[in-house]
């Protein structure tokens, strides 16, 4: 890729990675080497989504002290209730604080990038707990590896959360490419909407990915309680496999298909359900919710493999 001033480009041998600091360290591009040539695998990120701020335009973001919805942008914590910003088309707060805002350059060389958010110097932050965020791109041959960090900064318990939102691509070349997912779901949560309306259920036939199959055509937007497997991703024409592994914190996966691009798919690891925070208080189990003390921090870490098969 030509190297754009505001796009810090890690590259070795086999990957190239693009991240924006000044749009929430979000990734730009996600390339492998395949056949002598770079090919996304991740969605091409518009140059023009730097300019105007458009995370949802960018190859993945972060999402960060929280993933996905709050239901209303109406967050209960120990008999206390806070409105958050309203930021998701369908009335929530969505996706976290991080996104939208710049991040600072902590380290940087050729494979490795470092980056700190520190919620206090921001005006417009809606999360009412004071929190530092870190996160760390990495290249290691075929492997991506992004560790992010939370720590609460305040004087008070704060609920935590945080996950990734990659799209990927769903042809990898020029051919037509029949792609076959493999993830390791145990539990959906129950809903029309993507608020649930419970604890996780049984996976119905048509949305159970837990065997390895193609990849539905039809329109998904879902929350996964899943195990401590990897995700596998396999372009069968072009035979390239990606595999995708996370740490234990990472609870869930959100499953997204969307109605109107059937270019891509979002395959998104996340600690968190949707509206988990309000779940957990309601006492619905196992939510994801991570409750620090002040100075504890949550960590975890996403790696991404790319081989041929």
């Amino acid at each position: 890729m030509q190297a754009r001033s505001d796009v810090v480009l890690l590259e070795n041998e086999q990957l190239q990675v693009g991240i924006t600091p000044s749009v929430g360290a979000s990734i730009f591009c996600f390339k492998y080497i395949l056949d002598d040539r770079w090919v996304d695998v991740m969605r091409p990120t518009p140059e023009s989504a730097i300019e105007k701020i458009e995370p949802g335009r960018f190859s993945s973001f972060n999402m960060i002290p929280y993933s996905n919805r709050i239901k209303d942008g109406i967050l209960v914590h120990k008999a206390h209730t806070y409105q958050l910003a309203i930021t998701s088309t369908d009335g929530h707060a969505i996706h976290g604080e991080v996104r939208s805002r710049p991040w600072k350059i902590l380290f940087q060389s050729k494979t490795r990038l470092e980056l700190e958010f520190v919620s206090t110097e921001y005006q417009g932050i809606s999360w009412p707990f004071p929190f530092k965020a870190g996160i760390c791109y990495q290249l290691e041959a075929n492997q991506c590896l992004i560790s992010t960090t939370v720590q609460n900064l305040g004087d008070q318990e704060m609920p935590a959360g945080m996950g990734i939102h990659p799209y990927f691509v769903r042809n990898l070349t020029e051919k037509d490419d029949q792609v076959i997912v493999e993830l390791p779901m145990v539990g959906v949560y129950p809903g029309e909407t993507p608020i649930p309306t419970g604890g996780w259920e049984a996976v119905p036939p048509e949305l159970d990915f837990s065997q390895a199959k193609e990849l539905t055509t039809a329109f998904v937007d879902k929350c996964f309680r899943v195990e401590h497997k990897p995700a596998i991703i396999e372009w069968l024409q072009a035979r390239v496999r990606l595999s995708m592994a996370w740490d234990p914190v990472y609870e869930h996966l959100i499953m997204f298909c969307p109605k109107d691009d059937q270019r891509y798919f979002a395959i998104e690891p996340v600690t968190n359900c949707n509206n988990g925070f309000n779940l957990a208080n309601q006492g619905v189990p196992e939510t994801g919710t991570v409750y620090l003390q002040p100075r504890d921090e949550l960590r975890g870490m996403i790696t991404l493999t790319l081989s041929r098969f």
